[in-house]
């Protein structure tokens, strides 16, 4: 269990460590990650509208 809690804090301070050494591409990789997300939540949706028609 404690080593869930020390590999949390280790990638909170390395994505606080991105964000200040390179905020442009920390912020195109959030962006991604959000698309993606989109992506995956439009066709998630599609496929059960699918399903009820």
């Amino acid at each position: 269990m404690r080593w869930r809690r020390v590999l949390g804090w280790a990638l909170v301070v390395f994505a606080l460590y991105a964000v200040y050494s390179a905020p442009e591409s920390a912020a195109a990789f959030v962006r991604g990650v959000g698309e993606a997300l989109g992506t995956l939540v439009d066709s998630i949706a599609a496929f059960f509208d699918g399903l009820l028609r």
